[in-house]
C-alpha cells in the first residue's frame, strides 16, 4: 500500500508535537521527579522533627529514670516496664499530635523497644528487640540520624532514626516513621495533579496551534483558489486582509494587475494588426467590389423605370437597389473603420452631445415603451473632439441599450448620465440599461471586428465605437452582470482651463 503525503498543516502539527510537545513532557516528568524528591525531604524533616521532639521530652537518661524509679537491680523485664510506663505518655502525646506516624524509644543496653506510640497500633512491639540488619543499631553505633525505607518492625515504612545520646555517650534511639503506602498515596495525587496540568496545557495548547494552522491553510487555500481563478479570469482579484497574509495577496493582485496589463497590450497588439490586415483588404476590395455593385445598382434602377409600379419585376428591381445600397453602406462602414476620415476636431461640450443624440432617439424609444433618463452634471471641462463623430458613438450605445430591452416590454429603462472622474481625471459619459447584460466571457469580444450576437448585426458598431474613443486619446469601460444590464462608459480627456 502506497503512504500518502502528509499535508501541509498535518506536517506542521507533527513539528509542533516533536518542537513543543515532547519538551513539555519531558520538563512534566522532570518536575514530577523533583517534587517526589522534595515530598521525600519534607517527609524526612517532618519524622526527624518528631524524633527530636521525643528526645527533648525525655531530659534525662534510661539509667536517671531506673534509678529515680529504684528499679536500678530489676531484672530486664521489670525495667522496660519501668522505663515503657514513664515514656508512654510522652510517646503517645507526640504520635497525636502528627497523626499518622508511628513514633518510640529504644534501649541499647537492654536491646528493645521501650516505648510505641501510638499504642493501641503498636503496644505490643515493647520490650522486643531490632533485627541484626536494622539501620537502628548503625544509628546507636554511629551516633548518627539515618532514614531507612523498607520493611520493619511496623511494615513499609519510611523510617527517620535519631541518636540518644546522654553524657556523651549513645544509650539508643528515637525513631518516628510513616507508613510508604501513604506517603504512596500522596505521591500518586501529586504526580496526578502534575500530569493533569501537563496534558491539559498540551491539549489548549495543541487546540489552539490547530485553529492557527487551519486559519492560515484556509488564507493559504483562499490564494491557491485565487491564484487558479486567475487563469481563468484575468479580471478576479484576491479579497484584501489585514494580517500577516496581506503582503501576499497584495504581490499577488499585483501580478493579475500586471499579467492583466499584459493581456491588454497583446490584445492591442492583436488587434492593431488585425485592423491593419482589415484595411488592406477593405482598401483593395473597396474598387474591385463598388464599381460592379454601383452599376448593378443603376441598371436595376434603369429597369426599374420602364416596369409597372405595381408589377412584381418592379418589386424585385427594388429588393436589388436596396440590397446593393445596403452592401455599399456596409462598405463604407468597413472603410470608415480601417481609415476614418479626418475629424474636425474642436472644443465639444458632452452635455450638448448627449442632449442632441437623445433627440435623435426619443421616437424610437417612445415607439418601444422604454422609460428614458439623463443626469447632467453641471460644471464639466470641454472635450476635443470631432461633434460628429462623438455623436455617431453616443447614437451606437444607445442603440445597443434599446436593442437589449427589447425582450422587456414595457419593463426596460434607459439612463444616460455625463460626470467627471476625478480619480482617472476623464470626462465621463455614461449609457446604462436593465437588459439581459452580457456575459464575462463576451465582454472580451464585444470590441472585435466582425463579432456580433444580432442576427442582422455587422459586428462593427462597439469596433467602431473603440476606435473612435481612442483615437480621441479615451476609453471605453464595461460594467455588466448577466441577467441585470450592462453599462458602457466613455471616458474622455478634458481640454485643459475650458468649461462648457
Amino acid at each position: 500500500m502506497v503512504m500518502r503525503p502528509l499535508s501541509i498543516s498535518g506536517r506542521l502539527l507533527l513539528l509542533i508535537i516533536v518542537v513543543v510537545a515532547v519538551p513539555v513532557l519531558a520538563s512534566g516528568f522532570l518536575i514530577s521527579v523533583h517534587l517526589e524528591e522534595a515530598l521525600s525531604d519534607e517527609k524526612t524533616s517532618k519524622l526527624f522533627g518528631a524524633a527530636r521532639l521525643l528526645d527533648a521530652a525525655m531530659p534525662e537518661s534510661y539509667q536517671d529514670i531506673l534509678v529515680e524509679k529504684g528499679a536500678v537491680q530489676a531484672d530486664r523485664e521489670a525495667k522496660i516496664r519501668v522505663l515503657n510506663e514513664f515514656l508512654h505518655e510522652r510517646t503517645e502525646r507526640v504520635a497525636a499530635a502528627y497523626p499518622g506516624i508511628g513514633v518510640g524509644y529504644y534501649s541499647k543496653e537492654l536491646d528493645a523497644i521501650l516505648s510505641y506510640g501510638p499504642s493501641a497500633e503498636m503496644g505490643n512491639t515493647v520490650g522486643t528487640p531490632i533485627a541484626d540488619t536494622h539501620r537502628g543499631r548503625e544509628v546507636m553505633a554511629s551516633g548518627r540520624e539515618t532514614v531507612q525505607k523498607g520493611s520493619l518492625v511496623r511494615g513499609n515504612v519510611m523510617n527517620a532514626m535519631h541518636p540518644v545520646i546522654r553524657n556523651g555517650e549513645v544509650i539508643g534511639y528515637i525513631w518516628a516513621n510513616e507508613l510508604m503506602a501513604n506517603i504512596e498515596v500522596q505521591m500518586q495525587v501529586l504526580r496526578r495533579n502534575i500530569y493533569l496540568a501537563i496534558a491539559i496545557g498540551l491539549l489548549v495548547g495543541l487546540i489552539g496551534v490547530t485553529e492557527l494552522i487551519d486559519k492560515y491553510m484556509e488564507m493559504i487555500q483562499t490564494i491557491k483558489s485565487g491564484i487558479l481563478n486567475l487563469q481563468q479570469n484575468h479580471r478576479f482579484r484576491l479579497a484584501p486582509v489585514k494580517d500577516e497574509m496581506a503582503p501576499i495577496v497584495t504581490a499577488v493582485n499585483q501580478m493579475a494587475d500586471e499579467l492583466a496589463a499584459r493581456r491588454e497590450a497583446e490584445s492591442r497588439a492583436h488587434q492593431a494588426e488585425r485592423l491593419a490586415v482589415v484595411g488592406e483588404i477593405a482598401a483593395g476590395m473597396a474598387h474591385e467590389i463598388r464599381n460592379p455593385l454601383m452599376s448593378i445598382r443603376g441598371f436595376a434602377q434603369l429597369l426599374q423605370e420602364d416596369m409597372p409600379p405595381d408589377g412584381a419585376q418592379h418589386q424585385y428591381l427594388s429588393i436589388i437597389v436596396k440590397e446593393t445600397q445596403r452592401m455599399n453602406d456596409l462598405i463604407e462602414r468597413l472603410l470608415h473603420y480601417a481609415r476614418p476620415p479626418g475629424g474636425r476636431e474642436a472644443l465639444v461640450s458632452v452635455n450638448a452631445v448627449l442632449l442632441d443624440t437623445l433627440q435623435l432617439t426619443a421616437s424610437r424609444i417612445r415607439r418601444k415603451n422604454i422609460s428614458l433618463e439623463h443626469r447632467l452634471a453641471d460644471g464639466l471641462p470641454c472635450v476635443y473632439a470631432d461633434q460628429e463623430q462623438l455623436k455617431q458613438v453616443v447614437l451606437n450605445l444607445l442603440i445597443n441599450a434599446i436593442q437589449a430591452l427589447e425582450n422587456r416590454p414595457g419593463e426596460g429603462s434607459v439612463l444616460a448620465a455625463t460626470g467627471y472622474d476625478a480619480e482617472l481625471e476623464r470626462v465621463k459619459i455614461s449609457v446604462s440599461d436593465n437588459g439581459d447584460g452580457i456575459s464575462e466571457e463576451m465582454i472580451d469580444k464585444i470590441f472585435m471586428p466582425f463579432f456580433t450576437t444580432k442576427e442582422q448585426g455587422t459586428g462593427l458598431g462597439l469596433a467602431m465605437v473603440e476606435k473612435t474613443v481612442t483615437n480621441m486619446g479615451g476609453a471605453v469601460q464595461v460594467a455588466s452582470t448577466k441577467g441585470e444590464g450592462a453599462c458602457f462608459t466613455l471616458l474622455l480627456p478634458p481640454a485643459k482651463g475650458d468649461v462648457c
